[in-house]
C-alpha cells in the first residue's frame, strides 16, 4: 500500500536518526518524471543540513546548458545544497550507464567519508540499476564496429531493427523498434565482438562496491492528472526559454548531431526538429508532450520490475512548489 510523501519524508528522518548504526551509505528516491522526487530530496536536505547531499540519477542534468528541459535544480539551489553528477559533460559528448555507476560510487564513498548520507535522486531508471546492482561485462566498440552500424542506420532505423531481430531475437523483442538508442548499442555490442548483447548480459553483473542503501519509490496517485501536469510543466518550459536553450546549444556545439544523447532525450529531439525547420510549433509541442508522457509511463513500467524497493509512496507536486512552500 502507498502512503503519501508526508509519510515518505517521516520514514526517511526516521531513518536518518539511526542511519549510522545501520552503516546507511545512500537513500534513492526514485519515480516517473513530474511526481516530485526532488522537492522531496529538497525538503529533505533542507531540513538535515548536515546529513545528506543530492546525487543526481538523471542521463539529462548531467549535460552542461541543458537545463529547462531537464527540470534542473537552479543554480542558487544548489549552491544552498550540496549537488552532484550534475553539468558534468558537453552536450557533444557521449556519458554511458557504466561511467555513471563510477562517478556514483566515487561520489558516495566521498559524501561518506564527510559523514553524510548520498540522496540518489532521479528517473533514469538504468543508471540506478548500473550502481545499485552493477553492469554485466560488454566488450569495448571499435570504430570498424561503429563504421558497419552507421552504414545501417544509414539505411534506415527499420534496417537497422530487422538486422537485430535476425542477429539477436532476445534483445530485440525487449526493444521499442523505435528506440534508436538501444537498438544502435545493442548492434555495436554484436559486431564488435561476434557475440549478442542478450550473451552479454547473460553474465554476471560487476557492482564495484559495498554500499548499503534502501530505494524508496514515488508513484502518481493518478496518473490522469499526472498527464494533465506533463503537458503543463513541458508548457512552462517553452515559455520559460525552452527554445532559446536548444538554439544556444546547437550553436555553441558545431559538432553536435541528432544522434549524440543530449539530443535523443525527451523534449530535446522534439525542439531541436522545430529549431532546424523540420516541423511547425503546434506539431513540436504535441510530440514533446506525447513523449514525455510515454517517458513516464516506461519510467513506471521499469519501476513495477525493480528489485528491493523499501517501500512505496505516492507523490504530491512539483519540486519549486514544494520548495516554495518550505
Amino acid at each position: 500500500m502507498k502512503k503519501n510523501l508526508n509519510s515518505m519524508l517521516e520514514d526517511i528522518k526516521n531513518r536518518c536518526q539511526i542511519a549510522r548504526d545501520q552503516n546507511l551509505d545512500y537513500i534513492a528516491i526514485i519515480g516517473p518524471t513530474g511526481v516530485g522526487k526532488t522537492g522531496c530530496a529538497l525538503q529533505l536536505a533542507m531540513q538535515y543540513p548536515h546529513c545528506f547531499e543530492i546525487v543526481s540519477v538523471d542521463s539529462v542534468q548531467i549535460y552542461r546548458g541543458l537545463d529547462i528541459g531537464s527540470a534542473k535544480v537552479d543554480v542558487d539551489t544548489r549552491k544552498r545544497i550540496p549537488h552532484h553528477l550534475i553539468d558534468i559533460c558537453a552536450a557533444d559528448e557521449r556519458y554511458t550507464a557504466a561511467a555513471f555507476a563510477q562517478d556514483a560510487i566515487a561520489t558516495v564513498k566521498a559524501i561518506r567519508q564527510r559523514g553524510k548520507i548520498a540522496l540518489l535522486v532521479g528517473g533514469t531508471m538504468l543508471y540506478l540499476q548500473a550502481f545499485v546492482q552493477g553492469l554485466s561485462p560488454i566488450a569495448p566498440i571499435t570504430p570498424t564496429a561503429k563504421a558497419q552500424v552507421d552504414e545501417l542506420l544509414h539505411q534506415g532505423l527499420t534496417v537497422a531493427w530487422s538486422r537485430l531481430k535476425q542477429i539477436d531475437p532476445q534483445t530485440a523483442q525487449r526493444l521499442a523498434p523505435q528506440d534508436r538508442c538501444r537498438i544502435e548499442r545493442a548492434l555495436l555490442v554484436y559486431y564488435a565482438s561476434g557475440q549478442t548483447m542478450s550473451s552479454w548480459q547473460a553474465l554476471p553483473r560487476q557492482r564495484g562496491h559495498e554500499f548499503q542503501g534502501v530505494i524508496m519509490a514515488m508513484w502518481p496517485e493518478d496518473r490522469a492528472v499526472l498527464k494533465t501536469q506533463l503537458a503543463q510543466r513541458f508548457d512552462e518550459m517553452l515559455a520559460q526559454g525552452f527554445i532559446e536553450e536548444v538554439q544556444r546549444c546547437w550553436q555553441a556545439h558545431p559538432q553536435l548531431t541528432m544522434d549524440h544523447p543530449s539530443m535523443r532525450a525527451i523534449g530535446y529531439r522534439q525542439v531541436s526538429t522545430y529549431v532546424q525547420g523540420d516541423c511547425d510549433y503546434a506539431s513540436m509541442r504535441h510530440d514533446g508532450i506525447i513523449a514525455t508522457r510515454r517517458y513516464a509511463k516506461r519510467q513506471l513500467t521499469w519501476m513495477r520490475s525493480m528489485p528491493g524497493i523499501h517501500k512505496h509512496f505516492h507523490g504530491l507536486a512539483p519540486w519549486h512548489a514544494l520548495w516554495q512552500a518550505s
